[in-house]
This record gives C-alpha cells, sequence and structure tokens, in this order.
C-alpha cells in the first residue's frame, strides 16, 4: 500500500525567478513534408571512392585525458573523487595502414576479388591522413577506437539494392522556442527507488511551490532512499538552469548533469536546460524497421548555451548503436544545419554522447574545442 500511495506523491519541474536569468531562447523550424520512393542500397557498398573522397568518421582522440574516480563506501554511503590522467593507447599511421592492408588481402581471398592491387597502402594512407584532418588531429597516430572504424570501413562487401519510401522535408518558416515557455514537469517519487534523481539548490528551497518544498524536506528526511535519488548543488552559481528541480532518469543522465555543475566546466557554460520528453523541442525523423519505414520525433535531453554557441546534446548508453538512432543522429544534423543557414543569431552543434566520452566531451568544452568533437558512439553511428 505504501508503494502504491508512493507512486501517486510527485514532485515538479518548473521555472523560477532566479536573480540571475538562465533563461534563453532557441530556433526551431516548421516543415513541410513530401513522400517519395528512392532506390537504396540494402547495405553499403565497399566503396573506395566515397572513402578517397570523404574519409572516415573518427571520434574526437588524445593521448593523455584527465578523468574523475568516484569511491563509494556501500556502508555509510561516503563518496570521494579522485583526479588522474590516464594515457590512451595509440597506434602510428604506417601500423595502421599494414593492419588494413592485410585486412584487404583476407577479403580477397575470401571473395576472389582483387581490392588489395585497386587500393595500395598509399591510398590507405591518404583515407587516414584525411580521416584526421576531419576531426583536427594533426598528430599522425590513430586511437584503438579509430584503429576499429578504419578496420569496419574496409570490411563492407556490395550488397544487392531494394527500394524504400522516403520523407522529403522542406524548410519554411524560423520559429522561436523559449526556455521561459517551457511546461511543468513532474516525478513520481517511487521513481528515485528505480534509478531516476532529482537535482536542487538553495533557489528550490526558497523559491519552489509550498508543496514542493515540504515534499522536498520529506525526501531529504527518507533514510530508506538510495544515495542515487537525490542530489544538492552546494554552489547555487554552478547551477546554471531556469528550472527549480532537474530530473535524470538513469545514471548516464546523472552522471552527465554532475559534470554540468562541476566548477571548472560550469564556469564555461552561460546556461543549460534538460529537455521534457514531449512538447518542448521536437525533431522528426524516419527510419527502416525490418521492411516498414517508420516516423517518429524526440526530443533531445539538453540544450547548452555558451554565448552564441548552443550545443544539443543527446544521452544513450554507451550501446545504442541501432538503426533508430542512426536516424536520429542523421535528421537531427541536417536540421540545426538548417537552422543555421536560416539565422546567423546563433550557431548549433548537435552531439550525440555515451558515458564512455563524457570525459573527453567535457575536456573539449573547457578548453572551447567543442564545435569540432566527435564521440565514438556518433562516429560508431555515422
Amino acid at each position: 500500500m505504501d508503494e502504491v500511495l508512493e507512486i501517486e506523491k510527485k514532485i515538479h519541474s518548473y521555472i523560477i525567478p532566479k536573480k540571475e536569468n538562465y533563461n534563453f531562447e532557441l530556433y526551431n523550424i516548421d516543415y513541410k513534408k513530401t513522400e517519395e520512393i528512392v532506390e537504396i542500397p540494402q547495405l553499403k557498398e565497399f566503396n573506395f571512392t566515397k572513402l578517397q573522397r570523404e574519409g572516415i568518421s573518427y571520434s574526437t582522440q588524445a593521448r593523455k585525458l584527465p578523468k574523475k574516480i568516484r569511491y563509494t563506501k556501500a556502508v555509510i554511503e561516503d563518496e570521494k573523487v579522485r583526479k588522474a590522467v590516464i594515457e590512451l593507447k595509440l597506434y602510428p599511421m604506417e601500423e595502421v595502414v599494414e593492419r588494413v592492408w592485410g585486412a584487404i588481402k583476407a577479403i580477397d581471398m575470401d571473395l576472389g576479388t582483387n581490392y588489395s592491387r585497386k587500393f595500395t597502402k598509399n591510398k590507405i594512407r591518404e583515407v587516414i591522413r584525411k580521416s584526421l584532418k576531419r576531426i583536427k588531429d594533426k598528430t599522425g597516430w590513430v586511437s584503438e577506437e579509430n584503429l576499429q572504424k578504419t578496420l569496419q570501413a574496409f570490411g563492407v562487401a556490395r550488397r544487392r539494392k531494394t527500394k524504400s519510401l522516403r520523407y522529403k522535408i522542406k524548410a519554411e518558416d524560423l520559429v522561436k522556442v523559449k526556455t521561459s515557455d517551457i511546461k511543468k514537469d513532474s516525478l513520481g517519487i517511487g521513481a528515485l527507488r528505480r534509478g531516476s534523481t532529482i537535482f536542487f539548490d538553495d533557489y528550490t528551497k526558497k523559491l519552489s511551490d509550498e508543496e514542493d518544498k515540504k515534499l522536498l524536506q520529506q525526501l531529504l528526511e527518507d533514510e530508506s532512499l538510495p544515495i542515487s535519488a537525490w542530489y544538492e548543488v552546494q554552489n547555487h552559481y554552478n547551477f546554471k538552469t531556469p528550472v527549480n528541480i532537474t530530473f535524470a532518469a538513469q545514471k548516464p543522465e546523472r552522471d552527465f548533469i554532475k559534470r554540468l555543475i562541476e566548477d571548472e566546466n560550469a564556469k564555461v557554460i552561460d546556461a543549460w536546460i534538460k529537455s521534457r520528453d514531449v512538447g518542448f523541442y521536437s525533431v522528426e525523423y524516419s527510419w527502416r524497421k525490418g521492411e516498414h519505414p517508420k516516423r517518429g520525433s524526440f526530443n533531445p535531453d539538453f540544450f547548452i548555451k555558451i554565448g552564441n554557441d548552443i550545443l544539443v546534446v543527446e544521452i544513450k548508453d554507451d550501446k545504442a548503436v541501432a538503426d533508430e538512432n542512426k536516424a536520429k543522429l542523421k535528421y537531427a544534423k541536417q536540421h540545426f544545419n538548417r537552422v543555421n543557414k536560416l539565422q546567423k543569431e546563433q550557431r548549433y552543434y548537435f552531439k550525440f554522447l555515451s558515458p564512455e566520452s563524457y570525459d573527453q566531451f567535457f575536456n573539449s568544452l573547457r578548453k572551447r574545442k567543442y564545435k569540432e568533437f566527435k564521440s565514438k558512439l556518433e562516429a560508431d553511428l555515422e
């Protein structure tokens, strides 16, 4: 009975009048949609010409990376954070060239082809150089992640083509979306026992509605809740969001928000907001599920304002390489490229991110190199 009653008890998230105004505006687009039948490859062809022209979609790489390691004592629930610098494994370009050429020779033996004659070591080397240039890396070294992407890029055989329904969209008018208009959201208290987290600060305690203040105090006094149920931001100047409370559905979102509010990261950011699941800022996309075309829409998880730049971040777990997420990435990038072309006030940068790239992402953020940053997940999806 207690669990049933707890599900009905909800805490709310909404805009409050903070002294520091963290509200900002975003641009979206009204679209006109049409349908067309197109012929597409069922799988990608082994296309050397495209590799020479475009290179491979590498993720951002570094030789050394600052990393925070969290230690939690299970009994007393005490948490300590230690900083370390880890050295990542990198391969010299010539070693990568040799491994790729060896993989191509293996394809020739399996399929009876002569790709190794057609695509020499010099040509492989140029593809790797072009790929490194795309991520503005001049070291000539290749990370473990990008080595695997290179091997995969040269390992796709020819496949037949098929016909598919595709939706063409035409950009119409720009529309403004204001964070100050975001709708009130709620979280059932029972969700806090299943991995969700609420983030709050002293503004929450002062400016929230009386009912939410009372419920928050009850939560803080409830010793039966897991340690992940709530997180109090000690310095409200680091909690640069216009709402009283921010919800994190699961650990990936929770860990991302914790990094957003760290001193060294917060000082780079002007403001941010976590999107609602529906209704705030929607991006439409289409993909194939089996033999059937599907359409959907999603609300990117975070909008982060840095000057006139808007970082749009979609959070997924590390193994989220699925056709639907490939479609989300493709259509979201096209959408924000259109937004950038239709106005000059803001520049939008869409990022697909998973926990294994958080260190790289925030390192790029602090160095203000976020424009070129590409996560491992994003490179895998591309």
